[in-house]
């Protein structure tokens, strides 16, 4: 307003400026007619004091609306601003008590979900409790029970070693019986064929089928397990050489190799001492002191 104003003034004297210039020209072509005109000049100059009276005026009243306009405008856009606001901290206010609401049956939810879980958790551990102690029970019988054949196997195994060592005994009652009387009727009546105490003394122990059966079944599964596995990088795991690692695989297959009976050297001379000796009955002092010999061992 005060850029508008001040324009209206600038104009205002540029045509002030104007007619002060036509006057002055006037004056000096109108110098007869001055007085003639004068009452005219007054009148046009009241006119267009008149004209200009009324154009501020018009203009000052055209800023009081212009005014009063952008004040209204002002107060209504205040006034919906201020409605605008309310309506915002509502839809907030609304906005924030769903939200709250939502967040609190969640958390309600969650709750009832931890409780439900936290049942479940707890029934579950009872239930493993429950079968832990079932097979506490369970193990508990069968050990009960192994303890009760246990014991009765001993019972069993003592029962069959002392008749097992009674049996035994009676068979060596027997057996020096049966010796003693072989011995004395060989004395009395000797005879060319070997005595069964002789034989039996040659006899060695030789492993039972089972350990046979079981030893073979070993020596083919690592016979197997010999030819599956890599044998350089074995040793390289065993910081061993090549030949110390196979050396040792042989020297341990050699330790536990099952070797059967091998004659000794009694019994070889035993037999050169039989193949020697005539068939026919002797009575020479040699033979004597064979029987002598023979003797001496049975006892």
């Amino acid at each position: 307003m005060p850029e508008e104003i001040s324009r209206e003034e600038l104009k205002r004297l540029k045509r002030q400026a104007a007619i002060r210039a036509k006057e002055d020209d006037f004056e000096r072509k109108r110098k007869a007619e001055e007085e003639n005109k004068r009452e005219q000049l007054e009148q046009l100059k009241a006119e267009y004091d008149s004209q200009e009276k009324r154009k501020v005026e018009e203009r000052l009243k055209s800023l009081e609306k212009q005014a009063a306009a952008r004040s209204q405008r002002k107060q209504r856009t205040e006034k919906l601003n201020q409605k605008r606001e309310e309506k915002i901290v509502k839809k907030q206010c609304a906005w924030l008590e769903r939200a709250n609401g939502e967040i609190f049956d969640i958390m309600a939810e969650q709750d009832a979900e931890d409780e439900r879980l936290a049942q479940d958790v707890e029934a579950a551990r009872e239930r493993k409790r429950s079968k832990e102690q079932v097979l506490r029970d369970v193990k508990a019988e069968e050990k009960a029970l192994r303890q009760e054949l246990e014991f009765k196997r001993e019972e069993k195994n003592e029962e069959r070693a002392s008749q097992r060592a009674l049996r035994g005994i009676f068979e060596v009652d027997k057996l020096k019986t049966e010796a003693t009387e072989e011995l004395e009727s060989f004395i009395l009546n000797p005879d060319p064929v070997p005595l069964r105490q002789v034989l039996a003394g040659r006899m060695r122990p030789v492993p039972t089928v089972t350990e046979l059966l079981a030893a073979y079944k070993d020596q083919k599964e690592e016979l197997q397990e010999l030819v599956e596995q890599d044998i350089p990088t074995r040793a390289l795991l065993r910081n061993q050489t090549l030949f110390q690692y196979v050396r040792d695989i042989q020297m341990k297959a050699e330790a536990v190799r099952i070797r059967p009976p091998q004659p000794q050297m009694v019994d070889l001379g035993k037999s050169r001492n039989r193949a020697s000796h005539s068939p026919r009955k002797s009575t020479s002092p040699k033979a004597m002191r064979n029987t002598n010999s023979s003797m001496r061992f049975t006892r």
